[in-house]
Formats: structure tokens, C-alpha cells, sequence
């Protein structure tokens, strides 16, 4: 059984999580509950980071 945990509050992430990361070859991506993902998240798209239309990102 494989177990997710969350990299910044160490809670065991059930269903939702946040996979964020710069390169997924050189450096490792973070896990993230959704409540520590969140603010990321925003902060992404409230910069134009991120495209709104990304199936992948669901809405906040």
C-alpha cells in the first residue's frame, strides 16, 4: 500500500494533492495536502503562471 504524506505538515493525504515542483528529472517534486497547496496555487494563478484552462488544476 503506498501511503502520501504531506511534505510541509506530515498529514496523510487521503484523496486531493498538490504535486509542485520546478523539473521533475533533477529535482524531486513536493507533496502537498490540499490545505498547504492552496496558497501556492493562488499565488500561481494570481501571477499568470499558470494557465486557468489546465484540465489537470482543478478550481479552488
Amino acid at each position: 500500500m503506498n501511503v502520501h504524506k504531506c511534505d510541509f505538515c506530515k498529514k496523510e493525504i487521503d484523496k486531493e494533492r498538490i504535486i509542485a515542483g520546478t523539473d521533475y528529472i533533477l529535482r524531486p517534486a513536493v507533496e502537498l495536502c490540499y490545505d498547504c497547496g492552496k496558497p501556492i496555487l493562488n499565488f500561481l494563478k494570481k501571477h499568470k503562471l499558470i494557465d486557468k484552462n489546465n484540465k489537470q488544476i482543478k478550481e479552488i
